[in-house]
């Protein structure tokens, strides 16, 4: 089919531009961004691949942080975006984080978004998550337990995933998080079957510590799914939650909350060295 076709193409030209060693080079589409927060160190567009199953390249931009900011303990924060997005869309926020946090950050698009190769499917996103973090562990933290990962939506998936299969990984922030794919349509088990990113049941086996976050006002993923959460992760990994009054499930970030937002996720990433 089309997709699969579109896939097989843009493999190919990945996968020479790798061999002739093409760089890129990140231009943020100010209009829509408007200007960047400073941010006093490198952003690094990358493509990371192949899989060895797809033989897709994932787009990545690397948030790095200058060298005399840098400890042995610094943390690289592994972004698995939400679903109407992409890392160009993500750059403020990205640059809030590092330069706030004093941390590396990677966010990463899913194979069929954005520059990635690749199909858009559940399984694939497993296996970019693990590539990805397997890159970032080899290239930049060169400890499983300096990197986060931060699912935020949809993103919470392959982070769940991830965390349940990586017993040495640092921690876990999962942001407007779902229990799992078909419980954000309905509580029946009926269709269990068919159900997608089991959250609900992967978050049980993370053995990190995990901080949640959700708005009370969520109207697309109910904060019921971020309770349900909070409460079947293992009592020595559970990390106080924040349950942000007045915000919704994509605006917890916006205007002045990213004061506080930034406070909280701090707080949780100095925990993580105590």
């Amino acid at each position: 089919n089309k997709l699969r076709q579109r896939a097989k193409r843009r493999a190919r030209m990945d996968s020479e531009d790798a061999n002739n060693g093409v760089t890129y080079k990140f231009i943020p589409d100010l209009v829509m961004l408007g200007s960047l927060p400073s941010f006093n160190g490198t952003i690094h567009p990358i493509k990371i691949g192949p899989q060895k199953k797809t033989g897709a390249y994932i787009a990545a931009l690397l948030y790095k942080l200058p060298p005399n900011e840098c400890s042995a303990t610094t943390k690289t924060i592994l972004y698995s975006h939400g679903n109407a997005t992409d890392v160009g869309a993500m750059a403020g926020l990205q640059c809030l984080i590092a330069k706030n946090l004093k941390c590396h950050v990677l966010v990463y698009d899913y194979s069929g978004y954005g520059e990635s190769g690749g199909i858009p499917m559940e399984k694939n996103t497993y296996r970019d998550v693990k590539m990805v973090y397997e890159w970032v562990v080899n290239n930049v933290t060169k400890h499983e337990s300096n990197v986060i990962l931060y699912g935020q939506s949809v993103g919470s998936g392959p982070s769940c995933y991830l965390a349940s299969r990586r017993e040495n990984v640092g921690g876990l922030v999962l942001h407007s998080p779902f229990t799992s794919g078909m419980r954000v349509l309905t509580p029946s088990r009926a269709l269990a079957c068919l159900d997608i990113f089991p959250n609900i049941d992967r978050i049980k086996k993370v053995q990190c510590p995990v901080f949640i976050i959700h708005g009370k006002q969520d109207e697309e993923v109910s904060f019921q799914h971020g309770v349900a959460l909070q409460m079947a992760v293992r009592e020595d990994c559970r990390t106080d939650p924040w349950w942000v009054p007045d915000k919704g499930h994509n605006d917890i970030v916006d205007g002045p909350g990213i004061v506080e937002y930034i406070q909280r996720l701090n707080r949780f990433v100095r925990s993580l060295d105590d």
